[in-house]
């Protein structure tokens, strides 16, 4: 994997054959260079058939009293995530998207979690790849 560009935004932080983990910077909605080669490396290791669908679920900072700009911030990056998926290849039917705003769960609060469901989808592990801080520099 390609280091991130200088203004990155996010970068893939662990994958698997089954899923990617990609995180942004505050306020960043755009793939870094590495970010989104990660998904189409995630898009290419699945077989094609119809029984393989995509799963994005995306999470953004925010502020109890203002949930709707975490909501549409999540929405920017599970949209960005998708038109990364149908570039790689991906029927735009088979990718869901769910922007969940500020309720990240156990992870970071800036990412986009991307599941590979299906009865033929893999199940192998691979190395995680590189953090991109909110500035696009690489830790």
């Amino acid at each position: 994997m390609s280091p991130p560009a200088a203004n990155a935004g996010s970068a893939p932080t662990a994958a698997n054959a089954a899923s990617l983990t990609v995180t942004f910077g505050a306020e960043a909605s755009d793939l870094s260079t590495s970010g989104a080669a990660a998904v189409k490396q995630l898009a290419h290791s699945v077989p094609e058939n119809d029984t393989i669908s995509f799963n994005v679920l995306a999470y953004a900072q925010g502020q109890a009293a203002d949930p709707s700009s975490a909501r549409r911030l999540s929405l920017a990056r599970a949209l960005a995530v998708r038109s990364a998926l149908m570039a790689a290849g991906v029927p735009s039917t088979r990718i869901y998207v769910r922007a969940l705003g500020s309720e990240a769960g156990s992870g970071p609060a800036d990412r986009a979690d991307i599941s590979v469901m299906g009865a033929n989808a893999p199940a192998t592990t691979a190395a995680a790849g590189p953090h991109t801080t909110s500035g696009g520099k690489q830790e």
